[in-house]
Formats: structure tokens, sequence, C-alpha cells
């Protein structure tokens, strides 16, 4: 299991840019695990907005409290299971999240062409 060290000083740009990308690994993860089949349709039955999970969804942004609860709901667990699946990210499944990443790049940049 990948392990971020953090001390108690102010976190690095670095930092904060990998928490982003370890929790967008693991809600990717979280979302292979349910019944849905984009971040999209998660997003519309959590009645949230899908261009703020798409950017959360690439590790764009910083997520809330709030904005985790609602995700963990319209995933359909708890925000300890939603939790759990950052924990459980390693080096390989950050691999595998960044390598679909491309993909789906390549995939959209086909389709505006």
């Amino acid at each position: 299991m990948y392990q971020l060290s953090i001390s108690m000083s102010r976190q690095t740009k670095a930092e904060k840019q990998m928490i982003k990308l370890r929790y967008a690994t693991g809600l990717y993860k979280a979302l292979k695990n349910s019944s849905f089949k984009s971040f999209r349709k998660m997003a519309e039955a959590g009645d949230m907005e899908p261009s703020h999970i798409q950017k959360i969804s690439v590790g764009k942004v910083n997520v809330t409290l709030t904005v985790n609860v609602a995700i963990a709901n319209s995933l359909g667990i708890t925000y300890s299971e939603l939790a759990d699946y950052y924990d459980g990210v390693t080096d390989k499944d950050i691999k595998e999240f960044q390598e679909y990443l491309v993909k789906q790049k390549a995939i959209r940049g086909k389709k505006n062409t």
C-alpha cells in the first residue's frame, strides 16, 4: 500500500497533487465497483455537477467533506468505505489509473477531430 509521508508542517504542492491523484485513483476504483458506468452517471445520481465531478475524477481540484459524503452516498457506500478506497491505493493502482487517463484523453481527442 502506498503511504504518503506528510508531516505536520505545510504540505508542498507536490504532496497536495499526490493526495488528489490518490483520491482520484481511489474514486475510479470505487466507480468500477459500483453500478455506474461513468462519473457523469454517478454525478447525476448524486445530484452533483458533472463538470465538478469530472475535475475531481482526474485530480484537478480539492474535495470538501460535503462533496466526499455526497460522492459516497451516490456510490451507495459509506464515507468510511470511500476512505478505504483512498487508503487502499497502491503504486500499481496509480500507474494503471494514469494509463487510463492517457487513453481517455486520446479518445476525447479523436472525438474532437
